[in-house]
């Protein structure tokens, strides 16, 4: 059997997605059919989506402007029904310990990663994310970090990493993605991202949980 090739621990930098990949739950849909338009209509905006119809952009703004209640009540929903993958706090620790840059990317937004992941948890984790403004006359708002149909193209960050030698190992599930996955040294993935990869050829490791990923990574350094 041969050996994974050994990690240069002074080039490896962690990228991971957030929703679905780091919590058991996708916090978005879980929001839009609980407390917006529902599951229809996040059915509808899904398939959509996949039909290239509208952007991933355009929908989590739709689900996000169906949504009308105090963002205080989406805390209390969000705490009680999702949780993270019991391995991601290990794994955070240990990326901590063995001093490797760990990068939230998300499609998603930060006021919602950190109800997960407070900053006083995790001292050394690096997040980028859109930003989200609850708003209970118009609906919640959007503020997207790009223009891109993503609303946060990840792919920009990591061909930057890539550019500056670092070497890039990407986590993730979703559709958002499939571009990170195209340009990261390392892939991760589960889920339609696991398929993805399958389908277009790109090398890949399935995961279930962060520990397994740890373990992968700690016997290369």
């Amino acid at each position: 059997m041969t050996r994974p090739a050994a990690l240069d621990r002074n080039r490896l930098h962690i990228y991971s997605d957030f929703d679905g990949t780091i919590t058991e739950k996708d916090t978005l849909i879980f929001l839009a059919e609980n407390l917006g338009g529902g599951p229809q209509m996040v059915e509808a905006l899904g398939r959509l989506i996949r039909e290239g119809k509208i952007s991933l952009r355009d929908g989590i703004a739709a689900e996000m402007r169906s949504i009308r209640a105090p963002f205080v009540e989406a805390v209390r929903l969000l705490r009680e029904n999702v949780a993270l993958d019991p391995g991601f706090p290990r794994f955070a620790k240990w990326c901590a310990r063995e001093q490797l840059p760990l990068t939230i990317l998300s499609a998603g937004f930060k006021e919602i990663i950190d109800l997960f992941l407070p900053s006083e948890d995790y001292r050394d984790l690096e997040i980028i994310a859109n930003s989200l403004q609850p708003d209970e006359t118009r609906g919640w708002q959007c503020a997207f970090l790009d223009e891109t149909p993503f609303g946060h193209d990840k792919s920009e960050v990591l061909r930057a990493a890539r550019k500056s030698k670092s070497y890039v190992a990407f986590i993730g599930d979703g559709l958002s993605d499939r571009a990170p996955a195209q340009i990261a040294d390392e892939v991760f993935a589960k889920h339609s991202l696991a398929e993805y990869c399958q389908a277009n050829g790109i090398v890949h490791q399935e995961f279930g949980s962060f520990d397994e990923i740890r373990e992968l990574l700690a016997v290369r350094l």
